[in-house]
């Protein structure tokens, strides 16, 4: 007779689920449970709680080109050199204390492709 064998001791390996997510072209690989602990409820964070109070904050021209620029993935300072105005310039326009006018508008439509009467009040 032959000596019974041993089984081979099988691990169970826990499989551990990784959520990939792309923000400015930067690939983030993280593991499920740790992205539980960022879990936002969707009620809490709705579109009408986030963006209640953007017309009070910013003129709809300025939030279109804080919009824009966020877009393009461009600080204030790389935008305003693209369409040739300062930072501050651009800070203020962004936040409804100055207007972006017609020229500056012109600009942005040009070297964006968007339509520059978006970004006249």
């Amino acid at each position: 007779m032959s000596a019974p064998m041993n089984k081979p001791h099988i691990e169970e390996k826990e499989t551990k689920i990784i959520l990939r997510f792309i923000v400015n072209d930067a690939i983030y690989d993280i593991p499920k449970e740790v992205a539980e602990h960022y879990k936002q409820d969707i009620d809490k964070a709705s579109a009408d709680k986030i963006f209640n109070k953007i017309d009070k904050k910013y003129t709809k021209a300025g939030a279109l080109l804080k919009g824009l620029r966020y877009r393009e993935g461009l600080s204030q300072v790389e935008f305003a050199q693209k369409i040739n105005v300062t930072q501050a310039d651009l800070s203020k326009m962004e936040n409804g204390h100055r207007p972006i006018g017609k020229i500056v508008a012109k600009r942005i439509e040009k070297i964006f492709g968007t339509d520059y009467k978006y970004f006249l009040e």
